[in-house]
């Protein structure tokens, strides 16, 4: 059967480097693929995080801002008959600055006699896209997490401001600072430590969705308490983000090795083939959709031929970088110090 190639693809179901004939590769296919993947792949960065941004991104080290809406209505209070409301409240749109300084940047190659070895309907290509993809967003996803913990440590030179993990070094003052509970003693310790921790969200009016990352190393404690709601007990197959066990006081439960401490096991590591500690000391994090800014402003994909083989080689390089914006709807749970 002849296989045609229509915008970067395949009539038979693959996606190829080039088209075989004119040699033609599209960057922005690859590009937008390797932008698609990554998001998937993202844990912390998808419950927390929002990617909407506004400035232009040109080198490394760029400045962009954050649209972030501020509560401005007031109570205005009983107007009598015949009185009038003054004080009128309006949107107010504030913009956080972001440097994006983060970035990584990789190469391989495919060879096209491979490829055409290779079994129908699998695609080199693809799945090297795949692999870097998963690389990225644990990469993206332990930023996510180094600017949850570092928002929740107090400055020397700021009381009652977090540590801003996008700044230069890390340690200039946030805007705010993430709420951090500790976990008490007794059998309904982790329980309470979840009230508490939803509670002062509730303190902060906060109304965005909500969500709870556990660490692995405490699945056990959750799934043995009485207010835990198992997932598999509502029946059906609804769609839920991966890792998602049930509720806890209504908020939905996700667990993920982002965070807790790391275990090493023989020939294993956490997360996506790879581990991190940007998350160390922290066992959960509750917070809303979009309190953490999670950017990739910028992907750059090419391709070239090496010198001393048959190959065709592809290199890229793409930028993210991630920032706490919205400290007050962010709560970490800490273990009990021994």
């Amino acid at each position: 059967m002849a296989t045609t190639f229509t915008d970067g693809l395949y009539k038979d179901g693959g996606a190829r480097l080039t088209n075989g004939t004119a040699g033609v590769f599209i960057p922005e296919h690859w590009s937008a693929q390797l932008l698609v993947d990554t998001e998937d792949q993202l844990v912390l960065g998808n419950l927390f995080g929002t990617s909407t941004y506004e400035g232009e991104f040109k080198r490394e080290g760029d400045v962009i801002r954050i649209p972030h809406f501020v509560d401005t209505v007031q109570d205005k209070g009983v107007v009598p008959a015949y009185g009038t409301i003054t004080g009128r409240d309006k949107a107010q749109l504030e913009y956080i600055k972001m440097q994006v300084a983060k970035g990584s940047s990789f190469n391989f190659e495919v060879d096209s006699l491979h490829q055409l070895q290779t079994k129908q309907g699998i695609d080199l290509m693809s799945e090297l896209v795949r692999q870097r993809a998963r690389k990225t967003a644990l990469a993206l996803d332990a930023l996510v997490a180094t600017a949850i913990v570092q928002g929740s440590i107090e400055t020397a030179a700021s009381s009652g401001l977090g540590k801003d993990a996008n700044s230069d070094g890390g340690t200039a003052a946030l805007h705010g600072l993430v709420e951090t509970v500790e976990m008490g003693t007794g059998a309904t310790a982790r329980y309470n430590q979840i009230v508490d921790m939803a509670a002062l969200l509730d303190d902060a009016n906060s109304e965005g969705e909500r969500f709870l990352v556990i660490g692995t190393s405490i699945k056990a404690e959750i799934l043995k308490l009485k207010e835990f709601i198992d997932a598999s007990h509502w029946g059906g197959s609804p769609v839920m983000v991966n890792g998602f066990i049930g509720s806890v006081i209504g908020i939905p439960v996700i667990v993920s090795n982002t965070v807790g401490p790391r275990v090493a096991r023989k020939g294993k590591q956490a997360l996506f083939g790879q581990t991190h500690t940007a998350a160390q000391g922290v066992d959960m994090i509750l917070g809303t959709r979009g309190s953490v800014a999670a950017v990739i402003p910028n992907v750059d994909m090419a391709t070239y031929e090496p010198e001393d083989s048959f190959t065709t080689a592809v290199k890229a390089r793409i930028h993210y970088d991630a920032k706490v914006i919205a400290p007050q709807e962010i709560v970490v749970g800490t273990p009990a110090t021994p």
